[in-house]
C-alpha cells in the first residue's frame, strides 16, 4: 500500500472532522494500527484540529440564539386535562379536547427547529474548518522543513572534515546561490540549494565538477530541492571549480553554458 498517496489523499482531515462513511472510520482505524506512519499523521492532524479550535473558538452570535428562540412558543393556548368548564357542551368538549396541542409535542417541534438551525451553522463551519486546517497543516509541515534544513545546514558547517563553498549565481541568474560542503575524505559533497529559478517542465539541474579542465558529471538536482540537504559523488583529480547548468530531465553528457546558474572555483 502506497501510505503517502493515502495520507495525501485527504481522508485522515474528514475522519477528525466526522464527516467519514462507517465503512471509511473503520478502514482509517484498521490502517492506523498497521501502518505507523499513517497513526503518526492522523495524530498530528488531531493535535493540529485541538490547537486550531482553541485559537479559533467562535460561540454562536446572539443573532442565532434569538433567532432559535422566536422559533419556540410554549403558551398554553386552551386548558389542558380534561376538565370540564362550566356551562359547556358535549360538543365543545370535543372540539376543545382535539385543538389541544400536548405540550410534548411542542417541545418535540422546538428541538427539530433547534437541531436544523444549529446542523446548517456546524456544517458551514465545518468546511471553512476543514479548508483553515489544511492551511495550518501546511504551514506546519513547511516551518518544520524549513527546521529540519537549519539544523542540517549547521551541523554540516560544524563537521570539521567538510570544505564549505559557496556557489555564486552568475550574470543569468545573479541572485542564484548554492552551499556546498567538499568532504575529502569521503569524496562526497553535499549541497544546499539557498535560491534557484523554478524548473521548467522537461529541465532538471546538474551538478558538474571541472576537472583537469573538463566538465565531469556529479549527478542530477532533484526536481523538488527546496529545503532538501543533496548528496553528489565528486571525482577524481584536480578539481578547479563546481558549477550548475540547467540540462534537460535526466541530464546531458556535456554542459550547456548557455544554461550555466552558479558556478563556484576550488
Amino acid at each position: 500500500m502506497n501510505t503517502s498517496e493515502y495520507i495525501a489523499s485527504g481522508i485522515l482531515e474528514a475522519y477528525v472532522l466526522g464527516s467519514v462513511t462507517p465503512q471509511e472510520k473503520q478502514e482509517v482505524e484498521c490502517l492506523s494500527k498497521i501502518y505507523p506512519e499513517i497513526k503518526t499523521e492522523l495524530t498530528t492532524i488531531e493535535e493540529t484540529m485541538e490547537t486550531y479550535a482553541k485559537m479559533h473558538e467562535v460561540k454562536p452570535s446572539a443573532q442565532l440564539k434569538s433567532k432559535i428562540f422566536a422559533q419556540m412558543n410554549f403558551d398554553q393556548e386552551i386548558e389542558e386535562g380534561g376538565n370540564v368548564l362550566e356551562n359547556e357542551t358535549q360538543e365543545e368538549i370535543i372540539e376543545r379536547e382535539v385543538k389541544v396541542i400536548p405540550m410534548w409535542s411542542k417541545i418535540a417541534v422546538a428541538a427539530s427547529v433547534v437541531f436544523g438551525l444549529l446542523l446548517g451553522w456546524t456544517f458551514q463551519n465545518s468546511r471553512e474548518i476543514s479548508n483553515e486546517l489544511a492551511a495550518t497543516k501546511a504551514q506546519m509541515e513547511s516551518e518544520k522543513a524549513l527546521s529540519s534544513k537549519s539544523e542540517g545546514l549547521l551541523a554540516l558547517y560544524k563537521d570539521s572534515k567538510n570544505v564549505p563553498m559557496e556557489l555564486k549565481g552568475v550574470e543569468k541568474s545573479p541572485d542564484s546561490k548554492v552551499m556546498a560542503f567538499w568532504n575529502k575524505e569521503t569524496e562526497e559533497m553535499k549541497l544546499m540549494v539557498e535560491n534557484l529559478p523554478a524548473v521548467p517542465k522537461g529541465k532538471q539541474y546538474q551538478v558538474w565538477g571541472i576537472v583537469d579542465g573538463k566538465p565531469v558529471d556529479m549527478g542530477m538536482i532533484d526536481l523538488n530541492f527546496e529545503n532538501k540537504i543533496l548528496a553528489m559523488k565528486v571525482p577524481k583529480g584536480n578539481i578547479a571549480a563546481f558549477a550548475i547548468t540547467l540540462e534537460k530531465q535526466g541530464g546531458s553528457p556535456t554542459p550547456t553554458l548557455e544554461e550555466m546558474y552558479v558556478i563556484g572555483n576550488v
